[in-house]
């Protein structure tokens, strides 16, 4: 028997905590470096988007004319993709690892 026993983690848990900050849930799941670039690369995207944010938010006249916008959506969706990835790897990462610890 190893002594590195893993210990059941909570899909759900880690979903949540994934949803909440992208990289959470990998923490959780003991998955420190991972958790680490997915909580870099979340800030890294909020640090991106807040300029085209105010300009945006600041702007008067057609948002299509602004060229703020397209980067408020590039970042936005960027931003989006990452929080799906993130919860989805969480959830399957706390599933293996239970089906790990079930393993003899």
């Amino acid at each position: 028997m190893s002594g590195n026993k893993l210990k059941r983690r909570s899909p759900i848990l880690a979903l949540v905590l994934s949803a909440v900050l992208p990289g959470l849930g990998q923490i959780y799941n003991n998955q420190l470096t991972k958790g680490l670039v997915l909580l870099a690369l979340n800030f890294g995207i909020s640090y991106l988007i807040s300029e085209p944010v105010a300009l945006v938010l600041g702007s008067s006249g057609p948002m299509m004319d602004r060229p703020d916008i397209l980067l408020f959506l590039a970042y936005g969706l960027a931003g989006s993709v990452l929080a799906v990835v993130s919860m989805i790897d969480a959830k399957q990462t706390a599933d293996r690892i239970n089906k790990e610890t079930e393993s003899p």
